[in-house]
């Protein structure tokens, strides 16, 4: 048997070590040993037949090789080694490359423009009071490497901003070409606005810069904003009104505005939002639409609007008024553009336990209008609507005002204390508010007469208190008063005076005395005066016969317009301020007829005088006598001269 050694090599390379013939095995049971036994011994035996290696070796030409001899055939890890070379130098040039490039453009910059490298800044206050004039200073600088081209500045300012050079011009957008600017160049620039908020609002002024560049058509944006916070308001609203008031009785809110701008305020528009039962039934200036117009108002300046109305509801019931103070686009459009401050009045509504009705002159409306230099008679009458009876009731009536005569206060029914100014109704001038039952009335009264003219803004107020004491539902004695307020205004006089006159002012044609059948010319001379309160829009009308002609000649001042239709001479005077007057005349044409022989006979219907009372908010009016021939104040005039030949 042929026993084989072999050393194994990395592959491919292998060596045959020895090879030896082992004897057959002979089974037997004395033979213990393992062929590989037998091998062994018979390998290293000395005596072993075994023969020397090399004799065993195959040839040299079919050796194979160590694996640490060199055996001349290529080797893969040279291979790899060659690549790695490559990449590793590929790698090397690539990063000097980008090296090169960064520090280029770190030391010499590129010629590409960015919007990161132009720097907008903006100073100037960021609190501040509405109306003030707010300076703003801008400040461009172009960091790029390259100039930029037609760079235009704009900034909008919020509706309602004024120009700091001109006040009454509307300042809403700043615009300025800049041109062009070049690397590294910085523009600064200083802008003036009037800017007007509301107080604790935000203001933000969207701020742009665009421009172009040298190799391109494209137009670049830099947007930024800033913000502006308005710690006042340039007008502000307060209310003085009745916390509660009785349902169905007048009540009256006085709304003050006043100017806290250091300029001018033009369009200034109250706005008046009401809840639902109430009516408004008087105003010291006119409404649109619950807007009140006050026009313009100087820096400081201070208005106050009276506002009477009735307000209905329930017992209980909480009602909520709204007032907003701001300013409107125009005259014309009195709808707030701009809002400044808005100032809430609440007023709870409670059941009166006894209801009071004063009636001035027998008016309850509300807005009675007195007439200056007389005397008015004011009624008051009460009840007691509680289911229980009131001991001890007492009305009280205080009046004030600049119009009051005090000394002409009089009362047969009630007690005038003269210290207080005020009339009192109690159980020691009527014996039955001693203990007043349900449903029990009573009345008392007094007079007063108002001064003659000569007082601004002449007021009469009366505020009636009624307290009285009444037993509860647990028979605790519980003291109750109310309270009402009410104000009239005292109206101005205008007087009408009209005449007849041929001195003047125009020339004078035709007999005197008239004739039959003839034409005579007369100057008609209108004149009113006003006593007091500023009027609006004063008119004065008459008719003519259908013997009398307009001629069209006038004089003085405002404009006259005949209407041939209805054959009415209107002289539209315009308006009347406190104490002025106004002339005005115009020249007719009489052709009296035979029927008229012996007799004056009249050029004009009675004239009629028409304007409002910006104060008592109320219309004036006032008449003149018809105008006959009789000139009386003409030089030499006598009576003959006015009767028909």
């Amino acid at each position: 048997m042929w026993i084989v050694l072999i050393r194994v090599l990395p592959p491919p390379v292998f060596e045959v070590l020895y090879t030896t013939t082992m004897p057959p095995r002979q089974d037997s049971e004395e033979d213990t040993l393992g062929s590989l036994e037998h091998a062994r011994e018979a390998l290293y035996s000395p005596h072993s037949s075994v023969r020397d290696r090399a004799s065993f070796r195959p040839p040299e030409e079919h050796a194979l090789p160590h694996a640490w001899e060199d055996t001349g055939l290529p080797h893969e890890g040279k291979k790899h080694v060659r690549l790695a070379t490559i990449f590793l130098g590929v790698s090397f040039i690539f990063f000097l490359i980008a090296l090169g490039v960064a520090s280029y453009l770190f030391y010499f910059g590129s010629s590409s423009v960015s919007t990161d490298k132009i720097d907008v800044s903006i100073q100037g206050p960021i609190t501040i009071a509405g109306g003030d004039t707010v300076p703003l200073l801008i400040t461009i600088t172009n960091k790029n490497p390259v100039a930029i081209q037609n760079a235009t500045i704009e900034v909008d300012f919020p509706d309602g901003t004024r120009s700091a050079t001109d006040i009454l011009s509307p300042y809403t957008h700043y615009v300025e070409n800049l041109g062009t600017l070049a690397s590294g160049a910085t523009v600064t620039r200083s802008i003036k606005a009037v800017v007007f908020g509301g107080a604790g609002q935000t203001l933000t002024l969207p701020v742009s810069l665009s421009y172009g560049m040298p190799s391109s058509n494209a137009v670049f944006e830099k947007k930024l904003s800033y913000a502006l916070s308005v710690s006042s308001t340039p007008l502000s609203v307060s209310v003085d009104a009745l916390s509660e008031t009785v349902s169905g009785t007048p009540m009256t809110f006085t709304v003050t505005v006043r100017s806290n701008a250091t300029i001018p305020l033009d369009n200034v528009v109250l706005s008046a939002t009401s809840p639902i039962g109430f009516s408004l039934t008087s105003s010291s200036i006119p409404s649109s639409n619950s807007n009140f117009y006050i026009g313009t108002l100087a820096p400081g300046a201070v208005k106050k609007i009276v506002l009477t109305g009735v307000l209905s509801g329930q017992d209980n019931e909480q009602r909520v008024f709204h007032f907003t103070v701001g300013t409107a686009a125009s005259a014309q459009d009195q709808t707030l553009a701009v809002t400044y401050m808005t100032q809430d009045a609440t007023v709870s509504i409670a059941s009166p336990f006894i209801t009071t009705t004063l009636a001035i002159n027998g008016d309850t409306s509300g807005n009675t209008v007195l007439t200056q230099g007389s005397s008015q008679s004011v009624s008051l009458s009460y009840t007691n609507t509680l289911p229980t009876t009131v001991m001890n009731a007492a009305v009280s009536i205080a009046i004030t005002g600049s119009a009051v005569d005090y000394n002409s206060i009089r009362t047969t029914s009630g007690f005038y204390d003269s210290v207080h100014h005020s009339i009192l109704f109690s159980k020691d001038t009527d014996q039955s508010l001693a203990s007043l039952a349900p449903g029990a009335s009573g009345i008392g009264s007094f007079t007063f007469s108002t001064l003659p003219a000569g007082v601004a803004s002449p007021t009469v107020t009366f505020t009636t208190t009624v307290s009285g004491t009444r037993v509860g539902q647990t028979n605790v004695p519980e003291q109750i008063t109310s309270s009402l307020v009410r104000t009239a205004k005292v109206g101005t006089a205008v007087s009408l005076s009209a005449l007849s006159s041929r001195a003047g002012p125009f020339e004078s044609t035709g007999p005197i005395p008239p004739r039959a059948g003839a034409a005579t010319t007369y100057a008609i001379l209108w004149n009113v005066s006003n006593t007091g309160n500023a009027v609006a829009g004063g008119v004065v009308t008459a008719v003519l016969p259908s013997y009398v002609s307009y001629t069209g000649k006038t004089s003085g001042t405002g404009s006259f317009s005949y209407d041939t239709a209805s054959r009415t001479v209107t002289w539209n005077v315009g308006d009347l301020t406190e104490t002025a007057q106004a002339q005005g005349a115009f020249q007719v044409s009489l052709t009296p007829s035979t029927s008229q022989k012996g007799a004056s006979v009249s050029l004009t219907s009675g004239a009629s005088f028409s304007g409002y009372d910006r104060f008592a908010g109320a219309t004036v009016t006032a008449t003149a006598n018809p105008v006959t021939t009789e000139t009386r104040t003409d030089a030499g005039y006598i009576p003959a001269d006015a009767l028909v030949q």
